[in-house]
This record gives structure tokens, sequence and C-alpha cells, in this order.
């Protein structure tokens, strides 16, 4: 390890892998560099002035004892000067070995549990102590006792600073949510369920398409009801503890589409919300009469949980705060202690993806799942059955489990072929609601994939990607853009416009209302801007999709992270991009995410269309990719332009063909409405038949076979 002194005086610094900029003052540093290029930064100045610093990568940072006083004490002008996001404080880079060391070290006894390490909670003021969780992955330590919450950088220096002072006065930080005032708030305008008469109990359940369930198995619960009877209010609680940590609104009418007149644009009527919207630490939980409480069985909805209570079960029943989404790595601890967990989504789309990617969360031998069959229906359907409890317990013993061998023969995978066979509208992925001519091509947007995305210099490739990613997080994918030539504030505007179609500032007196409404998407942001290093940017990616289960992925674009491979500041440029094109493959597939990539064409002339060639660099990356979209352009004869979405490459179904395009600056989007295109029909039809007389054109919503 060799150690660097550098002086710097009235001048900028960049670093590679930090990218920052310190100005104005001069500044003493010691740069120690280790094996794998990673620095560690120790700086003696006796103030610091930042100009830009990413917030995550104050996180890849081992600030030595001298800086960590500076910046704690200095924490709120570090914030302030962090771009917009919505990835987590502290991106850790934890290594269970270095964790097991240290406490062994320290003489302090734990174990091994399926996400965690766990030992006794040493901030516990209580006569009983508390087990406190180290996530192995991330970092995250948690007491469900104390509520003492931080991460292992934090523990790791109490426990090797002050050892002579008792842990009580060094006690991390305790989590406080202000969700009990809401909800407290909320319960003076609402009514205890149990305190309905037996016919507006019949009602609600009617609603609800379920049978009636006896008061004592839905008491504990604390459900209460607006006096209309048209949504109900159940609290989240955090483990056994009876602090309420959030709520579900459940709406009872029948989830639908309807246009609102006032946002301009039609809206997909969400049944279920969560509060808080992200990261909610509780659970709704229905404990069995069995003396055994290891196993578990996973719903989705309120309206399969409520169905499982009425039924009496050997397995405790939780329903997950964010349904199909995303399984907060908050609630891991408290599904710590059980040794089997039976995943039961029914058949809604995403079900499958949902489910091994909470298993490898969770840990995938103690999983199961109930395989969405006609013989294995929704729980709440099962319960409209007379026999119902008979075959309950029979389709959830006969879960299968999700880890398979590695080496597998037909009737290994039988059960999963008859599943996609019965379940082929499911199999095929989320159907695009703005851009329906995609769902006759491409068939549906499924997680493991890998798409290009390219086109000509200003054609739009990023508008349109905002809205085409923004379709499919009103359909639940949550998302994580990586925009590294648009800064996120904007990327973000454009965005919310797309999502109200209206301009926005014509209605100042709703952006409040739309803001809050646009804050509920499962959308996260990455805060790198211009050039960064593959490494960095795919441990980001891995640990948003860790913690967020991120479902889309859109890096836009591959070209400002090429010269900035490391150790390859000699090899070609062609050869660089093929490592990148191929972590990025390595990423969908492991990572069970669809990867977006924004990739450049080669420069051609004008008169010429782009294909499956004119992508940038090697031939790796229209090899690997799943998908090859394009934008082409066309001079028309009244000097208009006219864009398509060319499929270029669809290894799904195979069919390719042209989507027009048509670009309206006041909503910001590419979807347009059916008669806006067919009052130009006949328009488009002179004029687009000299663009490719090989592919066919999709007009309006049909595709010419």
């Amino acid at each position: 390890m060799a150690r660097l002194n550098i002086n710097i005086r009235h001048m900028k610094f960049y670093c590679q892998n930090v990218h920052s900029c310190v100005t104005s003052k001069p500044v003493h540093c010691n740069i120690l560099y280790n094996l794998d290029h990673s620095m560690f930064f120790s700086c003696k100045a006796s103030s610091l002035y930042l100009k830009y610093i990413n917030r995550s990568h104050i996180n890849r940072l081992a600030f030595s004892h001298n800086l960590l006083p500076f910046y704690k004490n200095n924490r709120q002008q570090f914030d302030n000067h962090c771009y917009h996001s919505t990835l987590p404080k502290y991106i850790s880079q934890v290594s269970v070995s270095h964790i097991k060391n240290v406490l062994t070290t320290k003489k302090i006894d734990f174990y091994d549990g399926f996400t965690s390490i766990i030992l006794k909670c040493p901030f516990c003021n209580s006569t009983k102590k508390h087990e406190l969780y180290i996530n192995k992955v991330t970092g995250l330590v948690i007491c469900l006792g104390c509520k003492c919450s931080g991460n292992w950088s934090e523990l790791e220096n109490i426990l090797k600073e002050n050892k002579n002072a008792p842990f009580e006065q060094q006690i991390l930080k305790k989590y406080v949510s202000d969700t009990i005032d809401k909800w407290k708030e909320l319960c003076k305008s609402l009514m205890p369920f149990v305190s309905l008469t037996n016919c507006e109990k019949k009602q609600v359940f009617e609603k609800l398409h379920l049978k009636e369930i006896p008061d004592n198995l839905i008491a504990h619960l604390n459900i209460h009801v607006n006096k209309n009877l048209s949504c109900l209010y159940v609290p989240l609680q955090y483990s056994n503890n009876s602090d309420i940590v959030g709520f579900k609104t459940i709406k009872l009418q029948e989830s639908e589409t309807t246009q609102n007149s006032d946002a301009g644009a039609v809206r997909l009527i969400e049944r279920e919300l969560t509060e808080p919207c992200h990261n909610c630490r509780g659970i709704l939980l229905h404990k069995s009469r069995s003396f055994k409480k290891d196993k578990a069985v996973l719903v989705h909805s309120f309206e399969d949980f409520i169905s499982l209570v009425g039924f009496n079960l050997n397995y405790n029943i939780i329903c997950l705060p964010y349904g199909l989404t995303s399984l907060p790595q908050e609630i891991l601890p408290i599904l710590e202690k059980y040794k089997k967990i039976v995943f039961w989504f029914g058949n809604n789309p995403g079900c499958w993806d949902a489910a091994g990617q909470f298993a490898k969360k969770l840990s995938e031998e103690r999983c199961y799942f109930v395989r969405p069959t006609k013989e294995n229906p929704p729980a709440h359907i099962v319960l409209q059955h007379e026999d119902g409890g008979v075959t309950v317990k029979s389709i959830i013993e006969k879960a299968e489990s999700i880890r398979h061998p590695s080496i597998i023969n037909f009737s290994s995978i039988r059960q999963d072929v008859l599943s996609e066979l019965q379940n082929i509208d499911k199999v095929q992925g989320i159907k695009w609601q703005r851009f329906p001519g995609l769902n006759n091509l491409v068939k549906g947007f499924r997680r493991g994939e890998l798409t290009i995305f390219t086109g000509p210099t200003g054609c739009g490739k990023t508008t349109f990607l905002s809205e085409y990613s923004l379709d499919l997080l009103m359909q639940g994918a949550s998302t994580l853009w990586g925009s590294f030539e648009v800064r996120n504030q904007r990327l973000a505007r454009t965005m919310l416009q797309q999502y109200v179609q209206l301009p926005l500032d014509l209605h100042p007196d709703k952006l409040n209302y739309w803001a809050d409404s646009f804050e509920r998407l499962p959308l996260h942001f990455m805060t790198f801007h211009g050039q960064q290093p593959l490494k960095v940017v795919l441990e980001a990616v891995e640990h948003a999709s860790y913690v967020y289960d991120i479902a889309h992925v859109i890096i836009d674009n591959v070209q400002f992270m090429l010269g900035m491979l490391d150790s390859e500041t000699n090899l070609d440029r062609f050869y660089r991009q093929d490592a990148l094109i191929a972590a990025f493959r390595n990423l969908a597939t492991s990572n069970n995410c669809h990867v977006t990539l924004v990739i450049h064409p080669r420069k051609e002339r004008d008169a010429e269309q782009l294909t499956v060639s004119s992508v940038f660099g090697g031939a790796k990356a229209s090899q690997e990719a799943d998908n090859v979209f394009i934008i082409q352009q066309k001079m028309l004869q009244s000097l208009k332009i006219k864009k398509y979405l060319q499929i270029a490459k669809n290894r799904f179904s195979g069919d390719l063909g042209l989507i027009p395009l048509e670009f309206d600056k006041e909503t910001l989007c590419f979807s347009t409405k059916f008669d806006k295109r067919q009052s130009k029909k006949s328009d488009n039809n002179q004029e687009t038949e000299n663009i490719s007389p090989d592919i066919p054109l999709i007009n309006d919503l049909h595709v010419l076979q």
C-alpha cells in the first residue's frame, strides 16, 4: 500500500471514484490506495467547502477518525449539496467475515440467521435484552425491541471507540415514525369494524366478494371503516410490538380504469394504498393457534389475507406492505424466525418474478411457492367454495420449494411448464397502456431481459424512455433511473408532466396534488452525472435491486462509462464496451431485473435508416440483447419530421415492425389518442410508403403481418 501526499491550493480537485469538487480553501489530503483501487481519505483541514458531492459517494468513503467528527458535525452541509436521490443515505459494502471477526474480538455472542447476523442488543435498557439484527448484505442494524437503527459502520465505531463507556450512552438513533399521529387523527373520523351492525358487516364482505368472518378472528386486526363503508383502514405493526408504523387503505369498490378530467389522463385506480409509501417497517399479521409458530404464509393483498384468516391453519398469515412491488429490508428481521415461508401470490402479473426475487432476499432454502395453476387458485377464490378448508390446507402443504438442484430433468420443471401454458398472458409480462403497439410485437415487459435502445442525436430518446418507463411504473414495476446526461430534477419534472398529461405551469394550484400522487410510484434515481466508473454504477444497481426489488433499470447512456473502466485504459474502446455489455447482461440475469441500455448509433448519412448494425461498438451489444429498439426519423415532403419506433430485434416472439410516434409538446408525451392519429391516417399512408418496404408498420393498434 502506497501513501501519496497531495497539496491542493485554490484549484478544483477531481477524483474519479468520488466525483466531488473541493474548492476555495487549501486542503491537505492523504490518499491511500489499496490493491482493488478503492480510496480512503484522511483530511486534516480545519474546514472543507464542497461545491458538489454525491450523497451515495460519501457512503463509499472510509473516513479516518480525523474526518468522522467533522462529517458528523457538518452532515447538514453535506446533505444540502447532494443531488436529489431516493437511494438510501448509506450504501454499505459489508463483509460477513469482517462483522464476525469484530464481534468475536469483542467477545460478543452471535449466531447466523437466514438474512442477518443476530446478537443480544447492547442498547436495550430493559431487563430483557431483545435481539439485534445486522443485515448480511447491506449492514442495516435493527433492534425490534428498543427500535435502535443504523448501519454496521456506526455500530463498529461504537464497539471500537469509548471502550469504557456503557452502551446505553452510545445508543444508535431510534426509529421514530410519524404515522402513529396520522393514524390517530384519521381514526377520529372512522368507526371500528367490530362496532358495525351485522347488516353493515355483511355489506362490507359482499364488496370484498368474501364470506363473512367471525369477529373473534379479526378483532385483533383493529380494522376501521369510514362512515359510507367505502374504505377499510388496517394498521401495520412493528413485529410483536403494538406500535403502529403504517396502515393500509383498502377501497371496497372494484378496481377499474376511469377517465380523470382534471388530470387529463386515463388512470388506474389502486385498490390498496400503504402509508408510508416507502420503507414501511410494519406488516399485517395473524398468528396461528399452533404451539409452533415457525411457519408463515405470505400474501400480497388484503383480500387474500382476510380470506386465510378465516381458516384454522397452523401457519401465521402475513400480508406484505407493498404487495408484489417490494419487500423492504426493514421487515426482514420480523421474518427471521420462520423456518418455512410459503408464497401464495395467485396468478397476478409478476407473481412468479416477485416470488423468485423475494426468495433470494429471504434465503431460498426456506421458501416455498404455490404455483399459479387452475388447481391452485388465489386464496380469496378458494374461500368461495364450501370445502375450502380442506382445499386451502392441501394447497399450502403441496407448495414446492423454489430452489432447484443444479442438474434437473423434465419432471423437475414440469409444473413450471404447465403453469406457463395455463397462464400464457402472464408469462408475456406487463402490458403497456400508453403504447399498445408494443404489446402486439414485444408482447409485454419481462424481468431478466436486456434491451438496447438507440436513435439519432436529439430524436427524443430520453423523453420517450421516461414515458415508456412511466407506463410500467403506474402498473407497479419498480424502476431505477440512471441518467448521466439529464439531471434528476429535470427528468422528474418531465415524468411528472407526462404523468398528468397537462402543462404544469398552467395549473400551479394542482401541483401538490399531482406531486403527492406521483411520489407514491416506486421510482428511484441514481445521483450519478457525467462519466462514472462501471464498478460504482453496478454496486449502486445491485444495492437498489436488493433493497427496493427493482424490476426495471435504465442506463442513459452507456458512453458515459466507457472511459472509466477500471484498469483498462490501454484497451480498445470496443473491447471495453463489450465488457460493459457483458456486465449488464449478467446483472439482468442474476438479479432478475430488466435492463434498458441507451447506446448512441454510429454516424450515418442523414438519408440512411438506422439498423441493428448501426449500434455503436462491436456486435456483442446486439447479440447479447433480447430486444433492440430504434427511433427512426423520416423527412416528409411537407418538411415535417415523422418518427417511428422500430422493433429491430425481439427474442421472445420474433415479431418485428414499426410503431408511429407523434410528440405532443404540451404534455411531452409520445403516446397519442386514437382519434388524433386517425385524423392524420390518410396523410401518414401517403408518406410512409418509402420508409422501409420490408418492415411492417403498426397503424393504430394493429400489426400488419
